[in-house]
């Protein structure tokens, strides 16, 4: 497996290589990198279907503008991929660019999604291509009756997760969470 640390103009970024005809990009969340657990297994179980991966390295919370830093280092990765099939997968912040990502006719998957948000709202209610939208019922965010009907969308909705996608204080439990959502991952790129 070849990994490569490329520049992205605006920060950095890791290549995973497999398929170069398919790339994952991964964005972090405020201060949820790519290197957390979740993003991490996503990353795998991409790689394990042959995906390349590309992910952002760096957490938006540490920046004065954290919308801008997402923006400007989704839109370089995005180009960095460098291939006709790009699927993004982003994490909570992140999913303020949905609409953006939507207008780049790319599927997406995106953990905890702020469904509190009316822009996320309108992003993805102008979805076209294929999303999966994964959050737990522990989560403030997570507000399942907000999301558009007739769109292809699919939800996993985690029992007891909270935004950082664990079970508090159950180590046990957010290990079957994490393996529930590598899983669903894992099927959602059979057809993306």
């Amino acid at each position: 497996m070849a990994v490569e640390r490329i520049d992205l103009g605006p920060g950095q970024a890791l290549r995973h290589e497999r398929d170069s005809d398919r790339c994952v990009v991964l964005l972090p969340g405020r201060f949820y990198p790519t290197r957390a657990p979740a993003l991490w297994f996503v990353r795998e179980a991409a790689m394990a279907s042959g995906w390349s991966a590309l992910e952002v390295l760096g957490e938006p919370g540490e920046h004065d503008d954290l919308l801008d830093w997402e923006r400007s280092r989704a839109q370089a990765a995005i180009e960095a991929a460098g291939t006709a099939r790009v699927l993004v997968v982003g994490k909570s912040l992140a999913s303020l660019l949905a609409g953006e990502i939507v207008e780049r006719d790319v599927p997406a998957v995106w953990l905890t999604p702020l469904l509190n948000k009316a822009d996320v709202i309108d992003g993805l209610a102008r979805t076209r291509r294929p999303a999966l939208l994964v959050g737990g019922d522990a989560d403030p965010t997570w507000r399942p009756e907000a999301i558009p009907a007739e769109r292809p969308i699919e939800v996993l909705e985690l029992p007891g997760v909270d935004h950082s996608l664990q079970v508090p204080g159950d180590p046990a439990a957010s290990l079957d969470a994490l393996g529930r959502l590598t899983d669903a991952v894992a099927r959602f790129l059979e057809h993306a």
